[in-house]
């Protein structure tokens, strides 16, 4: 009789048939719960419920809309639209959305229209869609635009002063403005333009034309922008790239003014970067933390721009800068921001701002701040604006504030006062 040897069961067999079985087991289950769910399950409760009402019986449950919408003042009152033959109209309210329609559907203080007309297209923001065509490529920033024609566009602009040459850009495109009451002055510029269209365009129509809107170098369709900027009534400004301390790591432009460079090189791509486009009044420091404060590189642009008859700006993001004293020298326009409006961009340190700027334009005269086209910085200047004839301060372009510098002989709104720190 063979003699059997008891052997200890192998440790990877049994590590192997266990976790066979608990993955099966596992499978199963699953199999299992996910059956049973899908047959005895309700599909509407398989995921969250959003309930949206769109005509609430009870208006002050309803929720705000965004007044940030266009047409929003004439959007929250509701007409009713005749989309039917009078027997069969429906009852109730429907809300106005601004849109208007030709052919088969009408309003209802239309006169009625007989039922075989076929819909010819709708009108919406002023703007006809036809059939097979979509509203954003009616819309597209390059759609069927022209040229304004300078007596339409000079209706809005006046010369700024006989200090500057009228053939000047500056006198040519600034915007008109007076002030013979001498009340205190607060102008605006909202920068970084041109590299969001949907930002872009809030600044261009919800905001009034007293506030200049400056364009970044890197934006598409730039002379397209600055065109349609102008016909809003804005005055314009470019952004001109200069060298930050840390240009190693990052690059603002092909166009940069750079220290490393020759005079030559940075007039040459100074020229590149205005040719882009015609219509602005000056232009804006764009970065340019390392740039400023070398003396020698700023001279030749500062010439360069008071020749061609700009204004220049800083947006108050330079320290121990030498555009100031530069400017004076040579004769520029020259404006520097009392405040960078959103430096940090939350709604109390925004409201913060504008106080500055309020208080500043009282003590001096007159009050530059910069902006970025943030949705809450525009919802906040959209409130803010309103409420400055009522504090007896004047909205202002900021060519007005530039031209200050030369009839003051020192920058405009800059007096020896200490300048508070946009950062806090």
């Amino acid at each position: 009789m063979s003699s059997r040897i008891a052997r200890d069961p192998s440790p990877f067999r049994s590590g192997l048939v266990h976790s066979a079985l608990g993955a099966f087991t596992l499978t199963f289950l699953l199999g299992s719960g996910a059956t049973a769910m899908h047959v005895m399950g309700d599909a509407d409760s398989a995921g969250p419920t959003v309930r949206v009402a769109l005509f609430d019986e009870s208006p002050s449950d309803a929720p705000q809309l965004n007044p940030r919408l266009p047409g929003y003042e004439e959007a929250i009152g509701f007409a009713q639209a005749e989309t039917t033959p009078n027997d069969a109209r429906p009852t109730g309210n429907e809300p106005d959305l601004g849109v208007e329609y030709n052919g088969a559907v009408r309003r209802s203080v239309s006169a009625s229209t007989s039922a075989s007309e076929q819909p010819k297209g709708i009108r919406i923001n002023g703007r006809t869609v036809l059939p097979g065509q979509t509203y954003s490529q009616i819309t597209d920033i390059g759609a069927a635009e022209e040229t304004p024609s300078p007596a339409d566009f000079n209706s809005k602009m006046v010369q700024v002063g006989a200090d500057i040459a009228d053939d000047s850009p500056l006198a040519r495109n600034a915007r008109a403005f007076s002030n013979p009451d001498g009340k205190p002055t607060v102008s605006l510029i909202v920068s970084g333009l041109g590299t969001n269209a949907t930002r872009t365009r809030a600044a261009i129509d919800e905001l009034p034309p007293e506030v200049t809107l400056s364009f970044a170098p890197t934006s598409d369709n730039l002379s397209t922008w600055v065109r349609r900027a102008r016909r809003a009534g804005h005055e314009v400004l470019i952004e001109l790239p200069m060298e930050p301390y840390d240009y190693g790591r990052q690059r603002p432009h092909a166009q940069v003014m750079q220290v490393s460079v020759s005079a030559d090189t940075n007039r040459q791509r100074l020229g590149k970067l205005l040719a882009r486009a015609p219509g602005y009044v000056g232009v804006m420091n764009y970065q340019g933390a390392k740039f400023a404060t070398e003396q020698d590189a700023v001279d030749p642009i500062v010439a360069e721009l008071s020749a061609k008859g700009l204004a220049f700006f800083e947006d108050g993001s330079l320290i121990r800068s030498e555009f100031e004293s530069s400017a004076r020298d040579a004769g520029l326009a020259f404006g520097k921001a009392t405040s960078w409006v959103d430096a940090r961009p939350s709604a109390d340190e925004i409201s913060q701002q504008l106080l500055v700027l309020e208080t500043t334009a009282r003590e001096r005269g007159a009050a530059l701040g910069t902006s970025m086209p943030f949705p809450v910085s525009i919802d906040l200047l959209k409130e803010w604006i309103p409420t400055l004839e009522e504090k007896g301060i004047a909205l202002a372009p900021a060519s007005y504030y530039a031209k200050r510098s030369l009839s003051s002989g020192q920058s405009a709104g800059q007096t020896q006062q200490a300048r508070l720190d946009p950062q806090g």
